[in-house]
């Protein structure tokens, strides 16, 4: 009986999730109701608030659980070690990322874009941030605190500009061309050729 219960709940949570986002992008965030939920779920307004206290509820449940799906296929110690970088390891890893966001392109559009200023973005940046505090080495050639700011901007405006491009490059294309960036610098990213 607790497996068929649980696997009820899933069921309806995933339900309710699905609704949620299909609405987002019909109606936007601000717009959408209880009612609006329950019924694109096909169930009960009393069952919705079992699961959830209100639509900011849901939201910030799901923007953490999407922050923490991306995070979760991270493994600096792969590819930070040594003060330096494994860009294999880390095209890897961003490929992985990338293929996390693809599967789920509607919330993380939201996330990042933010268009009901939640501080979704913020969050996703903050999260960005303090994971690469916590793993990047203590000495970097530029102001460290600097660094810990631009690379989670890059990173995330690049996500978002191929969301709002039908990600029209792959995950792997994508990750092999953040990696190069990050890899090349702004000296040796201008093809010498175009001189």
């Amino acid at each position: 009986m607790s497996n068929q219960t649980d696997l009820r709940v899933i069921k309806t949570q995933e339900a309710i999730k699905t609704a949620f986002l299909q609405l987002i992008s019909k109606k936007g965030f601000v717009a959408i109701t209880i009612n609006d939920i329950a019924q694109q779920a096909r169930i009960n307004r009393s069952t919705f608030y079992l699961h959830y206290t209100d639509k900011y509820a849901l939201l910030n449940q799901l923007t953490t659980n999407g922050i923490a799906r991306v995070a979760t296929t991270i493994t600096p110690e792969l590819h930070i070690a040594d003060n330096g970088v494994n860009y294999t390891a880390f095209t890897q890893d961003l490929n992985q990322s990338l293929s996390v966001v693809a599967g789920d392109p509607v919330l993380y559009t939201f996330i990042l874009n933010d268009p009901a200023h939640l501080g979704l973005r913020q969050r996703a940046e903050d999260a960005l941030k303090a994971y690469l505090n916590q793993h990047l080495p203590q000495n970097t050639q530029m102001a460290r605190d600097l660094l810990l700011e631009i690379v989670p901007s890059i990173y995330l405006a690049a996500i978002r500009w191929w969301l709002a491009h039908d990600m029209k490059y792959s995950p792997q294309f994508l990750a092999q061309e953040l990696a190069k960036f990050f890899e090349l610098g702004s000296r040796s990213i201008i093809d010498s050729d175009s001189h």
